[in-house]
This record gives structure tokens, sequence and C-alpha cells, in this order.
């Protein structure tokens, strides 16, 4: 572990235990912003192991550096300190192992959902009848057969959605990194979402890296939920503080007592982190 990192031990979940080889590995990750005597210092001493296929959601409060260290595992920002490894391979810059879903859907408007999940495919310079079985595979996934020649101001906000998760997929990433993908949708068509991108979780088992601000959707979603605490606004760097296995099988009822147990648990790392 790197000097000045925040120490933490935790026992794997399940599922670290029983898969292999490391999907992602965060080793001392850091990050400073500015120079001389005006140095923000955003995260110190990340670490972080992340079997392939592993569900993994990062919570804590806003300027912890949940989003900062997405960034760097996305390749979109360079760590000041440390190493990030995607399959062994270290991050230097963004890649097709990668993809990434924000809030903003970010979808061409002047494509259809198809040309949309396409778009990926295409640039890659994949024969045509290839890049058209794709895309009917992942406009099914997510549900939108039927939508597949609509522009995106056709859509509504959740439909937008899974056309911006099914051109990730489309590139066949190994790991899947999402930023508050669902937080501008409302409950009920949130809740469709979540149900819907376990089904794609399990079928095709990418890593993943959620990040969210909802304790329902990280232990609904999640094989580990990883809390982060500190942040610039603290005077603390941002940290992992807690890492909790969510050893429940899916379906998940969030009624029962063991989800609200874990929830219960969760939301008191992040109001009283242990370091």
């Amino acid at each position: 572990m790197a000097e000045g990192a925040f120490r933490l031990e935790t026992p794997p979940s399940e599922a670290s235990r029983r898969a292999g080889p490391a999907g992602v590995e965060l080793s001392g990750v850091g990050k400073k912003y500015g120079s001389g005597t005006r140095v923000t210092e955003a995260l110190r001493g990340v670490e972080l192991t992340m079997p392939d296929g592993e569900f993994v959601s990062l919570i804590g409060a806003s300027g912890c550096g949940k989003s900062t260290l997405l960034r760097i595992v996305a390749g979109f920002e360079r760590a000041t300190s440390g190493v990030v490894t995607v399959r062994g391979k270290e991050v230097a810059r963004p890649g097709p192992d990668r993809g990434v879903v924000f809030q903003d859907y970010g979808l061409f408007p002047w494509l259809t959902v198809a040309g949309n999940v396409a778009y990926g495919p295409t640039q890659r310079r994949i024969a045509k009848p290839d890049v058209d079985r794709i895309v009917d595979r992942f406009v099914k996934i997510v549900g939108l057969d039927r939508f597949r020649d609509c522009y995106p101001h056709q859509l509504s906000g959740g439909m937008q959605q899974r056309v911006a998760i099914a051109r990730v997929l489309a590139n066949d990433p190994a790991v899947l990194l999402m930023d508050e993908p669902f937080g501008a949708l409302d409950s009920l068509t949130r809740q469709t979402l979540q149900e819907e991108l376990i089904k794609v979780w399990q079928a095709l088992r990418p890593t993943v890296i959620l990040v969210t601000h909802s304790v329902e959707e990280a232990v609904f979603l999640s094989d580990r939920v990883v809390v982060m605490g500190g942040g610039p606004n603290h005077g603390v760097p941002g940290h992992v503080t807690k890492i909790v296995p969510i050893d429940l099988a899916h379906p998940r009822d969030v009624t029962a007592p063991a989800f609200n147990d874990l929830k219960r648990e969760l939301l008191d790392a992040i109001h009283h982190p242990a370091s």
C-alpha cells in the first residue's frame, strides 16, 4: 500500500472469492489538482480489487471523490499517484475495454436507436452484417426492438438511458462504468431500469462500477458497496472508509429485514465514518 494510504481491511464478497483474476485493480490511487501552494488533494490511497464480473457501487457524500475515481478508471483523468489496471493492463487513456454511461444520455440526436447502437461497432470497422447482428442483439436486450427506428427526441428519458446502455454494451467492454445513470429519472422508471440492468449484467457479466447517491440502489444492485468519505470540503482527501459485502440473492426484496439491515449499516458508515 502506498505511503499515506488510508488502511482498510474488509472481507471480499462471495462473488470476489469465487472469481478469478482482477478485472479492475486500484493500488494507492491519489489525485491532486493545482500546483505550488494552491494544491487540492481530492483522493488519497484508494485500494480496491475487483474480480472479473463483479458489481461494485461507490457511495458517499458529495465531494468525496466518487466521480473523480470513476473518471480515473475510465481514463478521462490521470491519477497523480498509484496505478489503475484493467485485466492487468495499466490504464493510461480511454479505451474500448471500458464503457461509460452518464446521467446525461449523450445520444446522437440525428441517429435512430439502431444508429446510435451501431455507432461504436461501425467506427471499429466491423463488417456491416456483424454490426447488424450486434445492433439486433443489444436493442432486444434493453427491450427497445419496437423503437429501433425512432430518434432520441421521440423517446422517454428511461428509454433514452436504455439506448445509452445498449450503445456502450455494443462495444463489448470488459468494464461498465456508470455515473448516476438513473439520477434524473422518476422512481418507477428508475426501479424498472435497475431491474433491467441486473438482467443485462447477469447475462453478459461485465465488471460494473456504479456511482450513486442512493443507498437503496447500491444494496439492490451490488456485490459490494464501497463507502467513501472525506474530500476537500471536509479537510481530508477523499478515501475509502468501509467496504460492505452484499451477500443477498437476486432478485432482492427491498422490504426484507436483511436488506434494510444493510441499508442502515451503510447509512451509518456514511454519517459516522470510521476513518
